[in-house]
């Protein structure tokens, strides 16, 4: 039996070692353009959901009405990290007007030629050769791009799902909350966690504060007292208005405050953990590359990181934040991080990361199950969509998901190269 195992164990290693010597040969970018639905798809309850409702307060709304919009420099790219014999990895990325020429011209150089498998290797050459014009912001989001293509391929290379190659899964599944306002049919899908988008800001005033403790309470009252609740406040207030809605918010246990100042107010951070020792805090959605998480987790002005993998820099950079959170006894919960397979992934690998969030994006009453990119449900397809091969929440809990690789399947003929 041993003799058996230990030539099995010599053919695993020489299989792999064949498929790590594969090079990789040429970087590819599209845009992904699904058919149209071809049915109506289950009738929405309301003709509205909540991101479409006036009221989300935002840090333009110091300035004339109607800038309460979020921009970004173009729409979603997707990257195919490609091999020599064919075999590819999909990775993708948001503002991709921006990110698609850095990709092109300044990361696809430094990954090509490389080998397959590689990842630690090809994530130095991206982050060392783009020093010269910075590493946060737009250019972490085209790294991301390139290394969730990385881990992809390297997946599919090995005939396995990424989160064994991080280590293999923490646990079978994992807690899901559900970001909205629309509650009433987050409970009908069964979610037991919920976060709330701010309905106000500073400009408000007191007013805002009292609107918001009206919205809290009414959420509290449907949910039960036993529920996690917390509120998204997307950088909007300032350190006053931060304290104040902490305190007004007190009554109704709040799980955590999330993202309550701007990501680069370090004085306001501190000076908020000073004055509201009491209240979770939540940040890090808009943090790039983890050397700010970990400014963040030494000075311990957090007690939960949500990077977003994309906007962090891509799962390699999470994960390595993920780390040194760990060592440090910090949870983290990636931002959005049930709304796609490279989040559930990474999830399913991270000792620390035992809840994830689904942004509920899709109108109340549609069922989850037709809220994906390409399908058929014209109900499905009309707001926010998850990519194909996405695992869908259950009853507020989220299995391991599919592989080999991310386990995206998207067909070629919606791919546009660009």
């Amino acid at each position: 039996m041993i003799v058996g195992h230990s030539i099995n164990k010599c053919v695993e290693v020489s299989q792999i070692n064949i498929l790590y010597n594969k090079k990789i040969k040429e970087i590819r970018i599209y845009e992904c353009k699904p058919p149209e639905p071809t049915e109506e798809g289950t009738r929405p309850l309301r003709d509205q959901g909540w991101m479409w409702a006036p009221g989300q307060a935002t840090p333009m709304d110091k300035f004339p009405e109607g800038s309460r919009s979020r921009y970004s420099p173009g729409g979603i790219i997707w990257v195919k990290v490609i091999a020599e014999d064919g075999t590819f990895g999909l990775g993708r990325t948001d503002s991709g007007h921006v990110t698609r020429t850095l990709i092109r011209e300044c990361l696809a150089p430094l990954v090509i030629g490389q080998e397959v498998g590689a990842i630690e290797l090809c994530n130095d050459r991206m982050w060392r050769g783009t020093l010269s014009f910075g590493n946060e912001g737009l250019t972490a989001r085209a790294v991301a791009a390139v290394d969730l293509a990385l881990w992809d391929l390297w997946g599919k290379a090995v005939e396995q799902p990424v989160y064994r190659l991080a280590g293999g899964p923490q646990r079978q599944q994992v807690e899901v909350y559900a970001t909205g306002n629309d509650v009433d049919w987050y409970c009908e899908l069964g979610f037991k966690k919920f976060k709330l988008a701010r309905p106000h800001g500073p400009v408000d005033g007191q007013a805002g504060i009292e609107g918001t403790v009206e919205l809290m309470a009414r959420c509290r009252e449907l949910i039960g007292p036993e529920a996690d609740l917390m509120l998204d406040c997307w950088m909007t207030f300032d350190l006053d208005y931060a304290v104040r809605m902490c305190e007004a918010l007190r009554p109704f246990r709040m799980r955590w405050m999330e993202e309550m100042l701007m990501p680069h107010d370090w004085a306001g951070h501190r000076a908020l953990r000073q004055r509201v020792p009491w209240q979770t805090l939540a940040d890090g959605e808009h943090w790039s590359t983890r050397h700010t998480g970990m400014r963040a987790i030494e000075e311990r002005l957090v007690d939960i990181i949500q990077s977003d993998i994309y906007w962090v820099g891509g799962f390699t950079e999470a994960m390595k934040l993920a780390h040194y959170a760990d060592s440090c006894g910090i949870q983290m919960c990636l931002h959005t991080g049930a709304n796609d397979p490279y989040g559930q992934h990474w999830t399913a690998a991270m000792p620390n990361a035992p809840l994830i969030e689904f942004f509920m994006g899709s109108l109340p009453g549609v069922p989850l199950s037709e809220c994906y990119i390409g399908s058929p449900s014209a109900s499905g397809q009309s707001h926010y969509k998850v990519p194909p091969g996405t695992k869908m929440p259950d009853n507020g809990l989220l299995g391991l998901p599919d592989g080999p690789g991310f386990g995206i399947h998207i067909p070629e003929e919606w791919l546009v190269e660009v």
